[in-house]
């Protein structure tokens, strides 16, 4: 009788354990980048669609997550650190889209103050690539170190969630977006301003 309870109570030990690892597995494997589909190629000519338009508002109503929000990363004129903020809007855009055309292919903004011949960037249009910087992780963290949990947990979740599975979407002379695919739909998660920003 005795074996019998022990053996069951290893297997309930084991089982739970098993289970445990399956669940942590499920969670590491939700956090990682999706292959381009088509479904986000129409999204961003929607949204490029919607820039032309200068329509601001359907861009705030259907791309930005109420819950997310949208964070804006830039260097501050005082200290020209890298700091940030965070609305449920984008407050301004641009009507500027050089090409409607998507190309998957790196493109750089080069700084160059002695010869405006090099300034600016190096291919025009609509660029979208994987490389996301991690501005936000490492800004919080290193706050976090300084004044111990002024970004919460779940803050810091939402922020790795846009890190390890956005897209970069830069269109040229205008804006550069994170896109972030939150409950099964495309959102705009980030501006970035830094890249653009040749201040040293």
């Amino acid at each position: 009788m005795i074996k019998n309870i022990l053996t069951i109570f290893l297997l309930l030990i084991l089982f739970t354990a098993c289970s445990t690892n399956q669940l942590s597995l499920n969670i590491e494997k939700k956090i990682e980048r999706e292959k381009v589909s088509v479904e986000l190629l129409n999204e961003i000519s929607f949204i490029l669609v919607l820039l032309k338009q200068n329509n601001l508002e359907v861009i705030n109503s259907k791309l930005i997550n109420p819950k997310f929000g949208v964070y804006k990363v830039y260097k501050d004129d005082n200290t020209n650190k890298i700091t940030f903020t965070h609305s449920l809007q984008i407050d301004e855009i641009s009507n500027e889209v050089d090409s409607f055309e998507i190309k998957q292919e790196v493109v750089t903004f080069n700084c160059s103050p002695d010869n405006d011949a090099f300034y600016g960037w190096s291919k025009e249009g609509t660029f979208l690539t994987p490389y996301i910087k991690p501005y936000l992780s490492k800004i919080m963290n290193e706050e976090n170190k300084i004044n111990i949990n002024k970004y919460k947990e779940d803050e810091l979740k939402r922020v790795e969630l846009i890190e390890k599975t956005s897209y970069e979407l830069i269109v040229t002379y205008n804006k550069i977006f994170y896109l972030t695919k939150i409950d099964n739909n495309w959102y705009i998660t980030l501006i970035d301003e830094v890249k653009t920003n040749c201040s040293k």
